[in-house]
């Protein structure tokens, strides 16, 4: 199965739930990162899940497509009984059953693809659709459509949404879902593939947005941190990772103005604040002025 969803959708959240219901199964897990620095494998990381993430772009770009095609002829020879993909919240799905159909000589086993799910942002959809081409064509090659942050949501809203899905995708299932609360197993049980054919991706290199890793130096003022998430989300897509801070290690989770910075007991993650950008290179300017004005010497881009 296919996770897809923009940035901050709730896909991971969704993948979580997945996780836990077939946790008495054997599982690989594919992950996809748009930043250079991993994330969402730490979120996801638990024992018995076979798990590979690929980061620093979408899989269906040629940046790092090749690497994707290895790793599902990897994940064959292992003794899985289901894959689960979660990829970047920019991907383009189209190109799916193409590449299924490119590796079919090289897999120890047949991959019985059961489509994709895609989670929508109610928060962020409508706008954002218009401006994306990604987003739309998550939800033309989905066999189910998630509308999740519901209680973000007007009713009205969420009725657009739904209208806007059905003209893309009239054969795709419609779950309105807050916190991405559902039946997940239930879900991945009767999804069946689209009946869509494959289509030209449109995940270029040129059309790759500008993403950047702020590196700590010590310990993170949480004020700061703060400050800083604040400054730069409005020139952001999405802001996410970990950093240790003075009041212990924080995981960072911010989009659509929503900023969330709670404590982490996990394992021991990778430190860095991933920025993916909404206006290219220009935000480095910001950044670096955001920075020496409130965390000079503490972060470093």
């Amino acid at each position: 199965m296919l996770l897809t969803g923009f940035l901050g959708a709730g896909k991971t959240t969704l993948m979580k739930n997945i996780l836990d219901e077939f946790a008495d199964e054997k599982i690989g897990l594919i992950i996809n990162e748009f930043g250079e620095t991993g994330v969402d494998g730490t979120l996801l990381s638990r024992n018995g899940v076979r798990m590979d993430e690929l980061a620093n772009g979408s899989i269906f770009c040629a940046c790092i497509k090749e690497n994707f095609l290895q790793s599902l002829i990897d994940m064959s020879k292992h003794d899985i009984s289901h894959l689960f993909i979660e990829a970047s919240g920019l991907a383009d799905p189209s190109e799916m059953g193409r590449i299924l159909k490119a590796i079919a000589p090289k897999t120890e086993r047949n991959y019985d693809y059961r489509g994709a799910v895609c989670v929508v942002d109610a928060d962020t959809f409508p706008e954002l659709s218009d401006v994306l081409p990604a987003l739309p064509r998550q939800v033309e090659y989905c066999s189910a459509a998630i509308i999740n942050k519901a209680d973000l949501a007007s009713e009205s809203r969420l009725n657009q949404i739904a209208q806007t899905i059905i003209q893309l995708n009239p054969a795709c299932e419609i779950i309105v879902t807050s916190y991405c609360r559902l039946d997940a197993r239930a879900l991945a049980e009767r999804l069946s593939p689209v009946e869509k054919a494959p289509g030209e991706s449109t995940n270029t290199p040129q059309a790759r947005p500008s993403s950047y890793v702020l590196k700590p130096n010590g310990e993170v003022p949480l004020d700061g941190l703060h400050e800083l998430v604040k400054e730069l989300l409005p020139y952001s897509y999405r802001i996410k990772g970990f950093l240790p801070a003075d009041s212990g290690v924080v995981a960072v989770n911010a989009v659509a103005g929503h900023i969330e910075i709670s404590p982490w007991t996990g394992d021991a993650p990778v430190y860095g604040l991933v920025v993916i950008s909404s206006i290219g290179i220009g935000i480095i300017s910001r950044i670096t002025k955001a920075l020496d004005g409130m965390l000079k010497g503490k972060l470093c881009l």
